[in-house]
C-alpha cells in the first residue's frame, strides 16, 4: 500500500507539472524565461524558510549525523543544481524550439533515467519497465508527431533549441537518480530548502549573464499574465511538488519515477485545451494512448533486480 500511496503522490505531482505548461506560456510574453525561474523557486524558498523556522520552533530537531557528515551538503547542493539545469536548458531552449518538440524531447527522460540508473545504482530495470519504457516513447512520438506538405512527411531536424531541450532531459535524469538517493540519507528539511534556493540564485545568475551575453533580454511587467503564473509554479507546482517529490519517490525506483512523469505530456495537453483551446488530433490522442499503456505495463511487471 505504501508503494501504491508513493506513486499516488508522483502522479499528482505530474499532474501539477502539467499545469505549468499553460501558466509559462501565458507568461513569457511578459517576462524573460531565466528570471521567471529565479522568482518562481525564490517564493518557493521563501515558504519553505517559514516552514522550516515554524517546524523547529514547535519541535526543536538536531542533525548531529548532517553536521559531522559534510558529504551530505555537497549532495543537497548537487540535487538543487540538476534541478536548475534541468530547468535553465529545458526552458531556454523551448524558445528556439516548438513546444510539441520539447514536450517529445524532455519526455526522453524516461529512456536516459534507466541508464542512469543501471550506471550509477546498479539497480537492472526490470523487462516489465524496459518494455513500459519502449512503449511510452512510442507515445511520445506520436504526440510530437507532426505531418507536413501535401505527402504528410515526418521531418525529423535539431537545432539549438533542440539540443538545449535534450540536455535539459539528461539533467533531470540526473535530478530523479539523486532525488532517490539523497531523500535516504539527508534530512527533508534541508533537501526542500537546498533544491530551491540553489536553483532560484543560478537562475538570477543566469539571467543578467544571459542579458549581459545578449542571448535573451531581461525584463519584466508585472501584468495579469505574471502574477497567476508566479503564483501557481511558485507556490502549487515548486512548494507543493518539490515537498511531495522529495518526501515520496524514495519508495520507488528511479526508472518507475520517471515513466510516471512521462505522464506530464498527456496531462498538459489535456489542461492545455482547457486554458489555451489547443486542439489534440487523433495522432495525439493514440499518442496519449501509448503512454498510459506503458506506464501501466511497468507497474503491473517485475520490479528491478540489483547487481
Amino acid at each position: 500500500m505504501n508503494r501504491y500511496k508513493n506513486e499516488a503522490a508522483l502522479i499528482f505531482c505530474t499532474l501539477i507539472w502539467g499545469g505549468t505548461f499553460s501558466a509559462t506560456k501565458l507568461s513569457l510574453a511578459s517576462i524573460s524565461s531565466c528570471l521567471f525561474i529565479g522568482i518562481r523557486f525564490a517564493i518557493a524558498t521563501f515558504v519553505f524558510i517559514i516552514y522550516i523556522l515554524l517546524k523547529n520552533r514547535k519541535d526543536p530537531v538536531s542533525y548531529p549525523t548532517w553536521k559531522a557528515n559534510k558529504s551530505l551538503y555537497f549532495l543537497a547542493f548537487l540535487l538543487g543544481f540538476w534541478m536548475f539545469l534541468g530547468f535553465a536548458f529545458e526552458t531556454v531552449g523551448l524558445k528556439y524550439t516548438t513546444a510539441t518538440k520539447s514536450g517529445f524531447l524532455t519526455g526522453t527522460l524516461v529512456v536516459i533515467t534507466p541508464i542512469l540508473q543501471t550506471l550509477f545504482l546498479k539497480r537492472l530495470p526490470s523487462s516489465g519497465n524496459l518494455l513500459g519504457v519502449i512503449v511510452v516513447m512510442l507515445g511520445l512520438f506520436f504526440l510530437s508527431a507532426e505531418s507536413t506538405g501535401e505527402d504528410h512527411k515526418f521531418i525529423i531536424s535539431y537545432h539549438l533549441g533542440d539540443i538545449l531541450t535534450l540536455g535539459g532531459a539528461f539533467f533531470f535524469s540526473l535530478y530523479i537518480i539523486y532525488v532517490d538517493k539523497a531523500s535516504k540519507s539527508c534530512p527533508l528539511d534541508i533537501l526542500l530548502l537546498s533544491q530551491t534556493l540553489v536553483t532560484s540564485v543560478f537562475a538570477f545568475f543566469l539571467a543578467f549573464l544571459l542579458h549581459w551575453t545578449e542571448f535573451e533580454p531581461l525584463f519584466i511587467k508585472m501584468d495579469s499574465r505574471v502574477m497567476p503564473a508566479l503564483f501557481y509554479n511558485g507556490l502549487i507546482s515548486s512548494v507543493g511538488t518539490t515537498f511531495l517529490q522529495t518526501k515520496y519517490q524514495q519508495g520507488i525506483s528511479p526508472t518507475r519515477a520517471g515513466l510516471i512523469f512521462s505522464l506530464e505530456p498527456v496531462f498538459s495537453a489535456i489542461l492545455a485545451y482547457f486554458t489555451l483551446d489547443e486542439r489534440m488530433d487523433a495522432t495525439g490522442l493514440i499518442g496519449c494512448s501509448f503512454v498510459l499503456t506503458g506506464v501501466l505495463l511497468a507497474e503491473l511487471l517485475g520490479r528491478e533486480k540489483k547487481f
